[in-house]
């Protein structure tokens, strides 16, 4: 990568991102409890056909928890770093919880996103964004995060998948703060955003991996029904984090998609 482990000041916080490639802007949302190490594949694939960044939103991987993480505060601090990087309009792909933090970006600054895919996410969860956020504090009362960590990880990825990727799921929600994990969760599964998405008029491709628990195929029908510039493909081979499941699958699905930009 041409730049790696840069950081930058935004709204109060210090958010490390990953930088690499050139040409079109490609701004890549991370899932809730990763960090931009979860598109080491993306960046080192898409690296070579567009000027790749990814964030590690407040409260996770290097970045700070100075205030409040919430899916829209999230979408706040990236609008500032594509304004400080002076990148927009960038094309973007979200995955699960970058789903809501992309739409509240688009409404914060609807120039600021050129295209969008929206990866294993939705746009609402109803009865049961609420019920997961009940099980979701039971579980934490009575579990470290290294445990909470092996039980969502072994829950949420494809059994194919690498040890090594399911390691480091792990690794990367155990080092997390409880608290700020709680707030970020409470916000994106109680995130409605139909509204906002049915406001969409940028070209959105959805994705969602065929295995996808947590975020089933039915969300992204709900996405695809809300969105009438959207596509909607079925990535084989991979559950709820497509891009970790199943790489050469999720680009697939996606490069036709960001290279139409191009042409």
């Amino acid at each position: 990568m041409n730049e790696v482990n840069k950081t930058i000041a935004v709204n109060g916080e210090r958010l490390r991102y990953f930088r690499t490639g050139g040409g079109e802007p490609l701004l890549l949302i991370h899932s809730l409890g990763t960090g931009a190490w979860m598109w080491r594949e993306q960046l080192r694939y898409w690296g070579q056909k567009f000027d790749v960044i990814a964030v590690d939103a407040r409260g996770h991987g290097a970045s700070t928890h100075n205030g409040p993480a919430t899916v829209s505060e999230i979408a706040g601090d990236l609008a500032q770093v594509i304004r400080q990087l002076a990148v927009g309009p960038v094309q973007v792909v979200a995955i699960s919880m970058g789903g809501p933090i992309a739409t509240y970006l688009h409404q914060a600054d609807p120039s600021s996103i050129s295209r969008l895919v929206i990866a294993d996410s939705f746009a609402r969860q109803g009865a049961a964004g609420a019920d997961r956020v009940r099980q979701l504090e039971s579980v934490l009362q009575k579990s470290s995060m290294a445990e909470y960590g092996l039980g969502y990880a072994q829950g949420t990825l494809h059994p194919q998948t690498p040890k090594s990727v399911l390691d480091e799921l792990v690794s990367s929600i155990a080092v997390m703060d409880k608290a700020a994990y709680l707030e970020t969760a409470r916000s994106v599964f109680m995130s409605d955003v139909a509204q906002l998405m049915s406001e969409f008029r940028m070209p959105v491709k959805i994705v969602v991996g065929d295995r996808d628990t947590r975020t089933p195929l039915a969300f992204s029908e709900d996405v695809r029904s809300l969105i009438p510039s959207s596509t909607l493909e079925i990535i084989p081979g991979a559950a709820h984090l497509a891009n970790l499941d199943n790489p050469p699958g999720f680009h697939n699905a996606i490069d036709e998609f960001l290279l139409e930009v191009s042409k």
